[in-house]
């Protein structure tokens, strides 16, 4: 969200909505039904990590069955602060199997459970593949989730606390 605050621009009163700096992640989708049904004729659009789309990430089914125009963006890291990101070192001994308890499955498919309620899902990892996938989405204004495979090593999470997880 904070990153978000700096790169996303906004150009007009009231049209952006967060839970704030060490705010509560779930709450994007349900923000998006609410804007999108106080503003019909509006296109809304969520920018999600994994982690946060993961905890409403069954709001796409309302999204489809009202047809808002919302499209839910997903930046798929692997996980929680970017998944698994123990070092070699901590890779060896009894639970070097076992996944760190901030990662989800690799590459997971978030764009095929709006498939499955009749939305439009997109697997995007390049940026041209964005670019298409969001010219296309925004078009179309019906419901789609972008899934976008991302380097879970690229970036730092807000709170600087990896070594705490």
């Amino acid at each position: 969200m904070d990153i978000g605050r700096a790169v996303l621009v906004q150009t007009e009163p009231r049209t952006r909505l967060d839970a704030g700096t060490w705010g509560t992640m779930e709450v994007g989708l349900g923000y998006c039904v609410a804007a999108a049904v106080a503003y019909h004729d509006r296109l809304v659009v969520a920018v999600e990590g994994d982690s946060g789309f993961g905890f409403s990430a069954i709001e796409v089914e309302t999204l489809v069955r009202y047809q808002l125009p919302v499209v839910v963006i997903v930046f798929n890291n692997g996980g929680v602060y970017g998944g698994d990101r123990r070092s070699p070192e901590e890779n060896t001994g009894p639970y070097k199997d076992d996944p760190a308890p901030t990662s989800f499955v690799p590459s997971a498919r978030y764009h095929t459970l709006i498939e499955a309620f009749g939305g439009k899902g997109y697997l995007v990892g390049t940026p041209e593949e964005l670019k298409s996938a969001l010219s296309e989405s925004f078009s179309a204004r019906k419901p789609a989730v972008i899934n976008v495979i991302i380097d879970p090593y690229a970036g730092a999470e807000t709170g600087r606390l990896q070594h705490k997880n």
